[in-house]
């Protein structure tokens, strides 16, 4: 497996608790359809289900973007600027979450931001599916992290494998934390707060290095080549 990718998964893993501080009262605020553990962990998979799908489609955008920027010949140029903003938003803790949304954008977040609060109480499956998938749209700076993970591929299916693993890697803490009704423990969150800068580290490294294109395999590939004719003139 490309080392991008698997770093998708863990990166997910060690922002639970970022996860948990953003998402954690959205679920926690959806009541369970049904009394029992398996209607709540139905319910909990459904919503997570939503959330997944919107984040799969974030990679087939980001990855499309990435293509287009690889026919353009920017994407290795793109790539390594990306990984560097990733380690800049380490050193300055919060960058992402400072970026506020103008103009049509911030429209549209308010826009979901209302649906999602009207949707909230509702618990039929498809309205548990539209309040994850709502919930993925919410701005998010691990999200954003992700994202530019997804870009640096430039293909649609590998755009969207990234950001289904990443997505995957938050679903541990979301389901043990609305099966339990309560928040992770200080120690946990202080265990995965440190864990997700050494992650976001390593995935900048990693688009830093595939930038470069310095022929390791699975971290680095080899620029591409280009297949020649040789014409004989006689």
């Amino acid at each position: 497996m490309n080392a991008l990718l698997a770093t998708a998964f863990i990166l997910g893993i060690a922002g639970s608790a970022h996860c948990v501080g953003m998402c954690g009262p959205i679920a926690l605020a959806v009541p369970s359809p049904a009394p029992g553990w398996r209607a709540r962990l139905s319910s909990t998979l459904i919503l997570n289900s939503g959330r997944l799908l919107t984040y799969m489609l974030l990679g087939v955008a980001f990855g499309a973007f990435g293509k287009a920027l690889e026919l353009a010949g920017l994407q290795r140029t793109t790539t390594i600027v990306a990984g560097t903003i990733l380690l800049i938003s380490v050193i300055v803790p919060g960058l992402f979450e400072r970026w506020s949304p103008t103009g049509s954008i911030a429209l549209f977040i308010g826009r979901m931001r209302s649906l999602l609060a009207r949707n909230l109480k509702r618990t039929a499956p498809e309205a548990l599916f539209l309040t994850g998938s709502l919930n993925g749209l919410l701005p998010c700076g691990l999200v954003y992290a992700a994202a530019l993970g997804a870009a640096t591929f430039g293909t649609v299916w590998q755009g969207a494998l990234f950001m289904a693993l990443f997505g995957l890697g938050t679903w541990p803490a979301l389901i043990a934390l609305r099966m339990s009704g309560s928040m992770l423990g200080t120690n946990a969150r202080k265990m995965l707060r440190r864990a997700s800068p050494v992650l976001v580290t390593t995935l900048a490294v990693l688009m830093i290095l595939r930038g470069l294109e310095l022929g390791i395999p699975l971290i680095s590939p080899p620029p591409p080549t280009v297949a020649g004719t040789i014409i004989n003139c006689h």
